[in-house]
Parts: structure tokens; sequence; C-alpha cells
């Protein structure tokens, strides 16, 4: 009976601590670089240097009178290991972000910042592009995979203001003429 004892005790001990935390950041405040830590960053690649970059892909935000926000390009394709320059313009009328993730991370985060409407993305796989800006993200796309690009301010996702990447180990071939 006094191992049982022990070993319950033991137990207790390692988690009673972790449960007096909140570490579940769908329902604290936790900030969205926290967030980030527990989602799926490693299936997407990670943030990338500058001196690196191997592509550059310029991303234009418009906005039509019919109220469709659209990503131009919106579908990229990009070679596996390449290390990309994105420079997002927003030429609208309204701030706009660009985030960068699985699409599974995209949805869950999507349901987050509809919760938490107040907060700011403050992770390496985003930028906020004010109305007639500028901004630039570098990301590493070390895995192979398909994922998505979007602006996750309430409304404009749903607005078609999403877009696709495809990660792939080969370049199309070039057409023989």
């Amino acid at each position: 009976m006094k191992p049982f004892l022990i070993a319950c005790t033991l137990s207790l001990t390692l988690v009673l601590p972790a449960w007096a935390t909140d570490k579940n950041p769908l329902q604290s405040k936790q900030s969205l670089t926290e967030i980030s830590e527990v989602s799926e960053h490693g299936l997407i690649g990670k943030p990338g240097h500058k001196g690196l970059v191997t592509r550059t892909i310029e991303v234009n935000i418009t906005e039509t009178e019919t109220g469709y926000m659209l990503f131009k390009p919106d579908a990229i394709s990009i070679q596996h290991g390449a290390v990309v320059r994105f420079i997002i313009n927003n030429d609208g009328a309204l701030d706009h972000e660009f985030f960068l993730g699985s699409f599974a991370e995209v949805g869950k985060h999507q349901q987050w910042v509809h919760k938490h409407s107040d907060m700011e993305h403050d992770d390496p796989n985003a930028v906020k592009i004010p109305s007639g800006k500028t901004a630039e993200l570098i990301w590493e796309f070390s895995e192979m995979t398909n994922l998505e690009f979007v602006c996750l301010i309430p409304g404009h996702r749903e607005a078609r203001l999403w877009g696709a990447i495809m990660v792939h180990d080969h370049l199309s071939p070039k057409s023989k003429s």
C-alpha cells in the first residue's frame, strides 16, 4: 500500500502545477504569439532570413466595387526549401493582413480571432498591412505541403481574401517549343 501512496503523491505533485496554470490558448487571453507555439508552424516551415532569400513574390490586395477582397495572385507554387520574401501591397481602402498557415491552423486561428477581435497579430507568420501601405514577410518553406494565406480580420476571408500555396519538390516542366 505504501508504494501506491508514494506513486499517487508523486503523480499529483507533477500534475497539479500544470492544472493550476491556464495554458489553453482558446480559453484565455494569451497573445497570438503564444498560440502559435501550440500551432502547426512546424508543418509549414519557419521564419526566413533576409540574406537567404531565393525568391521574391509580390502580392497585391485589392477591393472590388461589389465587395470582394482579393489577393493577386491567389495561387502560388513554391519549390521545397525556398526562402521567399513576400512583398504585400495593400491598394485597398481598408487595413488588411497576410497570415500564412496550414488549412487547419487558419481555421483554428480564425475562430480565435473572431472571439478576440481586439487582439493584434504578433506572429512570425503574419503581417498587418495598413491601407495604401506595403509590408514584407520572409518565410522558409522547409516542408512539402499545401497551405493558405489569408486575411483573418473578421469578414475579410469571407469576402474572398485568401489564397493557396503549394510547396513541392519539383517545378513544372518547361514547355517545348
